[in-house]
């Protein structure tokens, strides 16, 4: 009798492995990397084709940039000018890579990295990357906006 309850036990085992394992899921993607995404795809395609406009509104009328080496900007039509400036000091071909982005009510914390060509005028093409931290707003309406914008040099990787 006590052989036939180990049998049974042993043969069940696999069935409540794998139901616990049910329990154990990866951890769901945080539901505000969608759309700070695709607001980074629309930041990055704006920005690419000169339209600084567009970059500028992707920020909310109380954001605050945090340039390296510079002082802070506040405000959209100062943030336009930081990256019209950017853009004619020979800043290109920017793309972004999300690391993580995590959120809590109405505001997201994004980090990750970007990558840019610069070649002010008559000067050499240089490939440069940055780390950045942004947090995004989520305002009435529902549309996420740069809240917080902050970012500082990488070091080159070693050759």
């Amino acid at each position: 009798m006590r052989r036939n309850r180990v049998h049974s036990f042993l043969a069940a085992l696999p069935l409540v492995l794998l139901n616990s394992a049910s329990f154990a899921e990866a951890p769901k993607a945080d539901p505000a990397r969608a759309p700070v995404e695709k607001h980074g795809a629309a930041f990055t395609d704006a920005f690419n084709r000169g339209d600084i406009a567009a970059v500028a509104a992707l920020y909310s009328d109380d954001a605050l940039v945090f340039p390296p080496d510079g002082d802070m900007v506040q405000g959209r039509s100062a943030i336009e000018a930081l990256w019209k400036g950017t853009r004619d000091a020979g800043m290109k071909d920017l793309a972004f890579t999300v690391l993580d982005v995590h959120s809590s009510g109405n505001l997201a914390v994004e980090a990750g990295k970007a990558d840019f060509k610069m070649q002010p005028a008559n000067q050499a093409e240089s490939s440069q990357t940055v780390k950045y931290v942004v947090v995004w707003k989520r305002e009435k309406g529902g549309a996420w906006k740069v809240f917080r914008d902050i970012w500082n040099s990488m070091a080159p990787a070693p050759k």
